[in-house]
């Protein structure tokens, strides 16, 4: 299981910089012609992020984190490609920060994930932090 978590968290990160570097450049006035390249890097991009909360469940990860990746990964996607259509006008920037904003979140929660079931199935503590050589581990409180 851990391959394909960091397979996927790896396709995660890749297609999330695209995503980034694609956005400054429509930002910039640039490159609008690969609107459509980055709308289906987008899909890809969220189900690498629904593929990873799966896995990353599977391996004891944070029912909680996992729901919030699940929803993040519908709501970024709807937001996208209605954007268009939210606030036309001189207002319409901060539509593009909230998408932009929203991706960033999903990459950090897809970061979460990773560390949090890549720990988990190393036999890591509840509390997630890796033991040093020789910690003894202590039950306090």
């Amino acid at each position: 299981m851990s391959t394909a978590i960091k397979v996927t968290r790896g396709l995660v990160g890749i297609s999330g910089l695209i995503q980034l570097a694609l956005g400054v450049l429509f930002w910039t006035g640039h490159a609008t012609a690969l609107i459509p390249l980055h709308m289906i890097l987008g899909f890809v991009f969220v189900l690498a992020l629904w593929t990873l909360a799966v896995l990353a469940a599977r391996a004891g990860a944070p029912a909680g984190l996992v729901a919030t990746t699940l929803v993040w990964g519908l709501l970024l996607p709807a937001l996208g490609i209605g954007q268009m259509q939210l606030l036309p006008g001189p207002g319409h920037w901060t539509v593009r920060v909230a998408h932009l904003l929203m991706g960033v979140v999903a990459m950090g929660l897809a970061g979460a994930l990773f560390t949090r079931g890549r720990g988990r199935e190393h036999g890591r503590g509840a509390d997630d932090r890796p033991r040093m050589l020789g910690q003894v581990p202590t039950r306090e409180g």
